[in-house]
């Protein structure tokens, strides 16, 4: 019994440890990635917006390509322009855990006894478009999904954001 209970706390302690951040590519197979040498990043703050987290994405994407060997520049000479977009949605969990109960005797007599929680949570999309500044259409797309954690430093924010982008783009340019 007690084997099993410490593989139990085991594998909650693996699952709990990993991130919920789910990371989508996609991009333009026609596209010629090989010419792209600079960038620049546009963003246009909406009413509303938290202009100190699209601040922290911004220094996050320009950190991430610079140290990629990318050289930042303005949008004139930008063979890629990187946009973004932020989207929260509030969520809902539902799990339900079934038990058994009774006697495990010689002979088994009980039932399942089934427990339903609930819970809530902001789930926040960030979307990263890199656009051709000439056809003006994406060529690279990355969504980044996770729940928000809103107990996080202002640091842990930041240091969260810039990890999360350099994972992101940890492809970037896609090899043929």
């Amino acid at each position: 019994m007690q084997h099993i209970v410490i593989r139990l706390l085991s594998v909650l302690f693996v699952f709990t440890g990993c991130s919920t951040l789910s990371i989508h590519k996609d991009y333009d197979t026609h596209y010629d990635f090989s010419k792209v040498k600079t960038f620049t990043v546009l963003h246009k703050n909406k009413a509303g917006e938290n202009t100190l987290v699209n601040d922290r994405i911004i220094t996050a994407i320009n950190k991430t390509l610079i140290q990629k060997g990318f050289k930042q520049t303005n949008l004139k000479k930008a063979d890629l322009v990187w946009l973004f977009h932020i989207n929260v949605t509030n969520k809902t969990d539902i799990r339900t855990d079934y038990q058994m109960v009774g006697f495990y005797g010689y002979g088994y007599s009980g039932g399942m006894v089934a427990t339903t929680s609930s819970y809530n949570y902001d789930e926040g999309k960030l979307i990263l478009d890199a656009v051709n500044p000439k056809s003006k259409k994406i060529v690279y797309r990355v969504v980044l999904t996770d729940e928000i954690d809103y107990s996080k430093t202002p640091q842990e924010s930041q240091e969260y954001i810039l990890k999360a982008i350099q994972k992101a783009l940890k492809d970037f340019p896609p090899k043929k």
